[in-house]
């Protein structure tokens, strides 16, 4: 009777075992699972990467530090690359047609090599080497210099601390070349560290320690503060295709047009400079001092394409004449408002 109850009791605890998966029931299994340590989840392919060094990778692997950026500089470069193979003007004058194309296509070439480090490359001397060049292929062109010899050229990264690659510079130049036919978030670039911070255990840490470096830029296209977790997940524009790319900044755009007409960037310009002075834009609209962008047609989308590009004309004594909402209109008033400003005067006082 007693053997009929010990053999019933086992028979009941290995059932329950089995039912609940009790790890107590087998202590052996408890002692091997506790000894297994935690695997590391970060991305390994850089985690051994160090400030200085240069590393090739794919436009897909860099993740933005900057909410927004400015479409139509986008969309300004990725027309001045794009040439007309059937522009009649040069069909019968094959010599004006290579310059033309070496000017345009050739150009996307040129800006490519400089972007990797490799200071750019030579025209082309034929129009087939010229059709036969893609992105996709460096050695279908060919550059200068091997890419990341020429180390100010590079954009740079920060390994974050999950390992992954986080950009603090060229986000526009980036989306230009994921945004083209022949380049694409699998294309090719170098870039060069200038921090690894995989030693932080935290996405928390990390992001505080990008704050107080002045390496990340929280706001969105409407210059509305944002947390971390709401920056964009990938590089390219916005849009049904790229859910989690960046976001427009109409007064981001506005700054490279004004470029060298309004202002003239440092060498050693701050970290986001461009998008410092929209603060300071939109105090100006307010005290009446500038028509704030809203006012210009500036969208095809939303106006017709003869008033985004109607003529504007700014005479010497500071005034305008012509259009008043055009594209060139916007450049215009904000190159002036630039200019008169006093050098004293105080752009950004919380960066």
């Amino acid at each position: 009777m007693m053997k009929m109850m010990t053999k019933k009791m086992s028979i009941l605890a290995l059932g329950i075992c089995t039912v609940f998966g009790l790890a107590a029931c087998n202590d052996s299994s408890q002692d091997q699972q506790s000894s297994i340590q935690p695997s590391d989840t970060r991305d390994q392919r850089f985690l051994n990467a160090k400030a200085g060094d240069v590393i090739e990778v794919e436009i897909a692997d860099l993740i933005p530090t900057q909410g927004a950026i400015g479409y139509d500089q986008i969309y300004y470069k990725l027309g001045r690359w794009q040439g007309d193979w059937n522009r009649p003007t040069w069909q019968s004058d094959a010599s004006s047609q290579l310059t033309y194309l070496n000017k345009t296509i050739g150009k996307k070439f040129s800006d490519y090599c400089e972007t990797i480090g490799a200071k750019g490359r030579d025209d082309f001397t034929t129009l087939q080497q010229l059709k036969a060049a893609t992105l996709s292929q460096i050695n279908s062109f060919g550059c200068s210099e091997q890419p990341g010899t020429e180390l100010a050229d590079l954009k740079t990264v920060v390994v974050g601390y999950d390992g992954r690659l986080y950009l603090t510079d060229g986000h526009h130049t980036m989306t230009q070349l994921r945004e083209l036919p022949d380049g694409g978030a699998s294309l090719k670039v170098w870039v060069r560290v200038v921090e690894n911070d995989s030693n932080l255990k935290t996405a928390d840490a990390f992001w505080n320690k990008m704050v107080t470096d002045g390496r990340v830029w929280l706001r969105n296209g409407q210059n509305q503060p944002i947390l971390y977790t709401q920056l964009p997940q990938n590089l390219g524009l916005k849009s049904v295709s790229n859910p989690n790319g960046m976001e427009e900044s109409q007064h981001r755009s506005l700054m490279y047009f004004l470029r060298d007409i309004g202002y003239s960037k440092p060498e050693k310009a701050t970290d986001f400079l461009e998008f410092l002075w929209q603060d300071w834009f939109e105090n100006q609209a307010k005290l009446g001092l500038v028509k704030p962008l809203s006012f210009y047609h500036l969208d095809p989308k939303q106006y017709a394409v003869s008033d985004v590009l109607a003529s504007t004309t700014l005479n010497k004594d500071l005034t305008l004449s012509g259009s008043a909402t055009s594209y060139t209109a916007a450049v215009a008033n904000y190159a002036v408002l630039m200019g008169t400003t006093s050098p004293q005067t105080l752009i950004y006082q919380n960066y």
